[in-house]
């Protein structure tokens, strides 16, 4: 999905993220496991995007 951006402009938008880094597959797998596994949580709209946008 990130192929389209040049080198520069990744590290750009990793300095925006709060935990400057940029998500993995692994990070929204493990939120969706949490979410499957878990029998009470519902209807729930949960950003997997290390704080960059807080809702």
């Amino acid at each position: 999905m990130n192929e389209i951006f040049k080198k520069e402009e990744i590290e750009e938008i990793k300095n925006e993220i709060p935990l400057e880094k940029i998500g993995k597959v692994e990070d929204v797998a493990k939120c969706v496991k949490w979410l499957i596994e878990d029998s009470y949580t519902t209807g729930q709209i949960i950003p997997v995007n290390g704080g960059w946008i807080i809702t």
